[in-house]
């Protein structure tokens, strides 16, 4: 069966930290999954920002509502999503990573 994570405990080597942002204005449904170990799927508002963990194997699809059900929009490496953390001090990097996304906006 397979499991779902929520929490940011790391539990393998294999895992990776990962961060996505809905920048569209439409709602959208990421899903993830590893044959027979991981799925992962959640509903993303415009604008909402979210940290998961993947396998750094994993792709992430990303979909699109329409009124004839969930289309594909697009399909990225949970790998390109990680989240980069220095030694010294994890909390300052992640924050300038979310600044710098704001900046994006």
């Amino acid at each position: 069966m397979p499991k779902s994570t929520n929490s940011l405990s790391f539990q393998s080597s294999d895992e990776i930290l990962c961060y996505y942002l809905n920048s569209t204005s439409e709602i959208q449904v990421i899903k993830s999954e590893c044959p027979e170990t991981w799925e992962f799927e959640r509903v993303v508002f415009p604008g909402q920002r979210l940290f998961f963990e993947a396998f750094s194997t994993a792709h992430l699809e990303i979909y699109k509502a329409k009124n004839s059900g969930l289309q594909l929009a697009a399909r990225v490496k949970c790998e390109r999503l990680q989240v980069m953390q220095e030694h010294s001090s994890s909390f300052t990097t992640v924050s300038t990573f979310l600044g710098q996304q704001l900046a994006a906006c």
